[in-house]
């Protein structure tokens, strides 16, 4: 029995686009592609919850500050599929001093709720703007 067709790359905002960007909330669009499926056809878990994982990151940003995950729960409600095109919207609901608490939710094309989940970040410092070359 070979195993390797059990192991596949998983890729993450290949196509995604960031909607809005403002001070606590962070909505970005994206579609499950092939690369985003497991084994069952469906999107993968691991998928769902990377992109749950940036988006927290980037509400954190919109306040001002760069932070890491310190503790992240999700629920996964419904399957995502081939082809639906996924809503993640990030909002920060206690923005402290040193944590900030984000819920997450990911919605697909017909507003079913695919995956909710909440993260605690750790504030690591304030965030400076990287110039890209």
């Amino acid at each position: 029995m070979t195993t390797e067709h059990y192991l596949h790359e998983i890729k993450i905002f290949e196509n995604g686009t960031i909607d809005t960007f403002e001070f606590g909330h962070v909505v970005i669009k994206t579609e499950i592609v092939s690369s985003s499926l497991n084994y069952y056809g469906h999107a993968h878990g691991g998928y769902l919850f990377a992109m749950c994982d940036q988006i927290s990151g980037l509400v954190s940003i919109s306040t001002g500050f760069d932070a890491v995950t310190l503790q992240s729960s999700i629920n996964y409600l419904k399957s995502g599929n081939l082809g639906d095109k996924l809503t993640i919207e990030g909002s920060c609901i206690h923005n402290g001093r040193t944590t900030k608490v984000i819920d997450v939710t990911i919605n697909n094309q017909d507003r079913e709720l695919v995956a909710k989940a909440s993260f605690t970040m750790y504030v690591t410092g304030q965030h400076k703007e990287e110039t890209i070359q």
